[in-house]
């Protein structure tokens, strides 16, 4: 039997035209047995946990229970989150933190196997980098992974995961924004870095990036990047403690990213964060913000307040934005498809 070729192009086709023949269909058909599908999922995989990371990834931690204390001291408008409270990250969160949580949620976005597959062929025909030959997925501390029905240059079956899907649609509009795999020496910061799954996946991916600072005013996620990347072996990035940030010299860092933090912040918080990189005289600013309308300039919080008057208060003026897909279909029906914005200081 003869194998027919069937190209990138043509994949992407085949799969969006079925997600929307699925997203048709009545209430009783399809789209109820896949709600139905994704209540009876489980917040992570139940996998990649070592017996250390059970000792280690608990509320008892005397070094999570320590930055508690510290950032418990921090001015409260800064920590105050309609999103981020006490119990945030709690029980299973906290051991399996890259599973579907508030981190980054997987299942939940009406994110559908066949949304991994479709978003995997379409960022495969625009991977000007080779990331996706470049990032790995291994499936550890519960995050859910998704087979393409593709290989690797190896030829083993290729899986993702939302964490590495999203890391390369952000690197890629970076470069393409940017250019940053030809910034000798760049420093970025990462506020709101979460776990710390773009530190990771960006001094993997570049390696041309100086330091890759992380921070981040919850406890818990300074613990848990703390964590992840030095098991990672993330040469090339620093977790920066809230209360302690003294490693932030004004006029080293390039480039500030905020992914689906801002969003979830007090109006306050957003305030602190950008007169910080203000002060820190960081020239670019690349925010995704949780919500967006269809080519609208706006950033807005998860209330739907739009925060780039503050934006512009501080000097910071828009200077690209696009989805997250380029192709219109994709945009429709891929993994939680959202807006891309930089913005750059005035002053520079």
């Amino acid at each position: 039997m003869v194998r027919e070729n069937i190209s990138l192009g043509q994949r992407v086709e085949a799969l969006t035209w079925l997600i929307s023949f699925q997203a048709r269909q009545p209430i009783n058909g399809a789209r109820a047995r896949v709600d139905s599908w994704r209540r009876s999922r489980r917040g992570h995989s139940g996998r990649g946990i070592a017996p250390a990371d059970r000792a280690a990834l608990c509320v008892t931690n005397p070094e999570l229970a320590a930055l508690r204390q510290r950032y418990a001291g921090v001015r409260d408008v800064i920590r105050r989150s309609p999103v981020w409270r006490s119990g945030s990250v709690a029980g299973d969160d906290l051991l399996y933190f890259r599973g579907d949580n508030a981190y980054v949620f997987q299942y939940r976005d009406k994110n559908t196997p066949e949304k991994y597959v479709l978003t995997y062929f379409y960022l495969k025909t625009i991977d000007t980098l080779g990331l996706l030959d470049i990032f790995t997925e291994d499936g550890d501390y519960g995050v859910f992974t998704f087979p393409t029905g593709d290989t690797d240059k190896d030829g083993k079956n290729r899986f993702v995961s939302r964490d590495l899907l999203d890391s390369v649609s952000e690197l890629l509009f970076l470069e393409r924004a940017l250019q940053i795999s030809h910034l000798p020496e760049l420093k970025v910061l990462d506020i709101g870095a979460g776990y710390g799954r773009l530190a990771y996946r960006a001094v993997t991916a570049l390696s041309n990036i100086g330091t890759y600072f992380c921070i981040d005013a919850i406890p818990e996620s300074t613990f848990l990047s703390s964590y992840y990347l030095l098991r990672k072996g993330a040469a090339g990035t620093r977790v920066v403690a809230f209360d302690d940030q003294q490693d932030l010299v004004p006029g080293t860092i390039d480039l500030a990213v905020n992914i689906h933090s801002f969003s979830e912040c007090s109006m306050e918080a957003v305030d602190y964060w950008v007169s910080r990189c203000a002060e820190l005289k960081i020239e670019y600013l690349f925010i995704v913000p949780n919500m967006s309308l269809e080519g609208e300039k706006a950033v807005r919080m998860i209330d739907g307040t739009d925060f780039s008057p503050l934006l512009a208060q501080y000097g910071y003026r828009l200077c690209h934005a696009e989805p997250k897909y380029g192709n219109p279909e994709v945009q429709k029906y891929g993994v939680s498809p959202k807006w891309y914005y930089l913005f750059r200081a005035t002053s520079a």
